[in-house]
């Protein structure tokens, strides 16, 4: 038997590396055609994606139409808030009061009637700091005023700083009219009285008896004159008041009989 060629025994071997070779690269480029299928499938380019929003919308409310009704901002005046206010003080609606007061400053800042009759209704609850802020502002508004002094005393002397409230009384008295300084005397001396000045809580009671004359006597009976009601000259000055009261009283019989 005669023997091949050597290049002729290994061409089966060459032929079947070569369809190894081809098979390899045809599978090879498959796969990535179906990868790359896959992939742009639920990838798209980024080019071609497109968004879109959803339609804005707003429903406008639906207003009533009230047709051509006009409103009106009503501004009380200043005496109407201090009549209203002075009705509900006498009732002991001191809260209603206030607020009235105050609403009516909002627009009256400045006006001194509305300030005084706001401290004073403060004082009457007792909220004797607050009264105090307002006489204040009102001595700073006008330095001339005399009440808003007494006031502001008053209002100091409730919170126990009497030197403090008889400086501010103080002014009134060397300031005020001659009808105005018996009541601005017979605070003052309460206030010595209860601070425990005694000589001078006397002599401006005697002033302000001088003015008032048996006026004095129901004034007299305040507890803040309990410090000096033990006191000879203290007395004394009752007792001329009480003895000036009856002459008038008799002298008022004796015209009438007539």
């Amino acid at each position: 038997m005669k023997e091949l060629p050597f290049s002729k025994q290994l061409a089966p071997l060459i032929l079947f590396i070569v369809l190894i070779i081809v098979l390899t690269l045809v599978i090879g480029q498959n796969k990535n055609i179906f990868k790359n299928n896959n992939e742009n499938s639920l990838y798209p380019h980024p080019q071609k994606l497109e968004m879109r929003l959803s339609p804005f919308h707003y429903n406008i409310p639906e207003f009533p139409d009230y047709g051509n009704l006009q409103y009106h901002i009503v501004i009380p005046t200043v005496e109407t808030a201090l009549a209203q206010a002075l009705e509900y003080s006498e009732s002991g609606r001191y809260h209603d009061a206030e607020e009235i007061i105050r609403n009516a400053l909002v627009f009256n800042k400045s006006n001194r009637a509305l300030l005084s009759f706001l401290g004073t209704i403060l004082f009457r609850q007792q909220k004797y700091k607050a009264a105090e802020t307002v006489f204040r502002h009102q001595t700073i508004l006008d330095p001339t005023d005399t009440l808003a002094y007494n006031n502001l005393g008053a209002s100091l002397a409730k919170q126990n700083r009497y030197q403090e409230a008889i400086r501010s009384v103080k002014m009134v008295y060397l300031h005020t009219s001659k009808d105005h300084q018996a009541l601005t005397a017979l605070n003052l001396s309460g206030m010595y009285s209860i601070s425990g000045n005694t000589a001078e809580a006397l002599a401006y009671f005697k002033k302000a008896y001088e003015s008032l004359g048996e006026q004095i006597l129901p004034l007299s009976y305040n507890s803040n004159f309990d410090n000096i009601r033990g006191e000879k000259e203290f007395q004394n000055i009752v007792r001329q008041a009480q003895q000036q009261g009856k002459q008038k009283s008799n002298s008022g019989e004796r015209q009438s009989r007539k």
